[in-house]
């Protein structure tokens, strides 16, 4: 069970905080109404998270927060405040801060962000690992969703033998990362792994990239050359993109798989070779064969075994602790400290579609950290189409019942709505009242409904 501390010099916003923790039995809660309770726990105890308010009385949450640094410092620390500034959020990031949260805000939120804060210590935890255990067979895929477990499992499986595998997956999946997963559990170190794009590499030099050549076999040929198919010889040959092959180098590809032999380009001599074949592809090979676009026999030869790798949109419990990856990964390169994400920007970041998929969650990342000025990444750091996604209208609200998914927005436009007019008016009830048209008495109804944070 994860321990918290709270602390909150206001005893109404400590009671809140602690009634709105406790509805999840995961967390073992210890509460602080003064900087120096909070301080005395911080020197004697270790605590998991601390959220803290950011104005103490005579001290600060930033105080606080230095105070756990100190002496604990793989404590996480999130900082409330009505009175959020650019400025206090850096100084609370450059501390140490994993994120800053300012009022209102909804008890969604919260645990969103608390959530997010135990994910990026499960992903500092993974890469602390990938960078000791250079040996990993998973090194660089990133996972806790149910979906990706599966693969995992079944990464596990087709490695105890030689036999052939296919990867289907939407482009920037991460197929060859578990292609490589593979030969790792298979072989180990020193055997190869040699991949080639089958898309990419143009069909008058594939042949001759593949089965190599002898001297003098065409214009140009001023020695021999050794295929890649030689190199891969007691390893893993890596076919991604397996569909854009031609017709003709299919049947060329298929002798190989029956004979297990090859010959180089205008020589006699037939040459052994025991490889593991994994294929990878976006398309749908079924359709393929059933239009004459692929032979139905190497269909079947390549997929003995089949491991289908699901969209990121189909696994967004994975989407944070790979961004948090993404991050560490970033400053770890430049020997900088790693930036943060908002609750805003993560909550987007999650719930957009990404069509690229990984890749493109890369590219967004790599995109945001450099051209971002702050240590704080806020919404507004976050490109276009990324920011234009509507987080009402996600797959997940989508696939509910009409009832439960119009009930769904509702609750996320009452919540949004309100936050907005209390953080505008600074928490004065009566004025968002008066200029939202709703009368004092509903608005504590909701603000108790779905427990809205907003007093300092």
């Amino acid at each position: 069970m994860k321990k918290i501390l709270i602390v909150d010099d206001e005893l109404e916003m400590l009671e809140s905080l602690e009634k709105i923790l406790s509805h999840k039995n995961e967390f073992n809660i210890t509460a602080c109404s003064s900087s120096k309770e909070a301080i005395n726990k911080i020197e004697k105890e270790s605590f998991d998270l601390i959220i803290t308010d950011l104005k103490l009385g005579d001290l600060t949450g930033i105080d606080i927060l230095k105070t756990a640094k100190k002496f604990h410092p793989n404590t996480l620390v999130i900082i409330l405040s009505g009175y959020g500034t650019i400025e206090s959020s850096v100084e609370a990031v450059k501390n140490g801060a994993f994120d800053f949260i300012e009022k209102p805000f909804s008890s969604g939120k919260l645990f969103e962000t608390i959530e997010r804060a135990f994910c990026s210590i499960e992903s500092m935890e993974l890469n602390k690992d990938n960078s000791v255990h250079d040996d990993t067979p998973f090194e660089g895929i990133i996972y806790r969703s149910e979906s990706m477990q599966k693969v995992i499992e079944m990464i596990k499986k087709v490695s105890k033998g030689k036999i052939n595998v296919m990867l289907f997956g939407e482009s920037g999946t991460g197929k060859e990362l578990v292609a490589r997963a593979i030969h790792k559990l298979s072989h180990g170190e020193g055997h190869p792994f040699v991949p080639v794009n089958c898309g990419a590499l143009p069909e008058s030099l594939f042949e001759s990239e593949l089965f190599g050549y002898e001297k003098g076999a065409f214009t140009g040929a001023l020695k021999t050359k050794p295929g890649l198919m030689e190199f891969a010889n007691d390893g893993t040959f890596f076919f991604d993109e397996i569909g854009d092959l031609s017709l003709s180098l299919q049947v060329k590809l298929l002798r190989i798989l029956e004979e297990r032999k090859i010959r180089r380009i205008g020589g006699q001599k037939e040459i052994d070779i025991d490889v593991r074949i994994i294929a990878a592809t976006n398309k749908n090979l079924e359709n393929a064969v059933s239009q004459g676009l692929f032979r139905e026999d190497l269909y079947y030869r390549l997929n003995a075994c089949t491991i289908e790798l699901p969209p990121l949109r189909e696994r967004r419990d994975d989407i944070i602790p790979i961004i948090n990856h993404f991050l560490n990964k970033i400053s770890q390169k430049d020997g900088i400290t790693s930036k943060v994400l908002t609750s805003e920007a993560a909550e987007t970041l999650k719930n957009y579609t990404w069509p690229g998929n990984i890749r493109e969650l890369q590219n967004v990342i790599q995109k945001i950290y450099y051209l971002c000025q702050s240590q704080v990444i806020t919404i507004d750091d976050l490109p276009l189409p990324v920011n234009k996604n509507d987080a009402f209208f996600d797959k997940l609200t989508m696939d509910q019942n009409y009832k439960d998914a119009k009930n769904n927005v509702l609750e996320k436009f009452d919540v949004a709505y309100l936050t907005y007019h209390l953080k505008k008016n600074n928490g004065n009830i009566s004025k968002t009242a008066q200029e939202c048209g709703i009368d004092r008495r509903s608005i504590h109804r909701m603000l108790a409904k779905y427990e809205i944070v907003f007093k300092d």
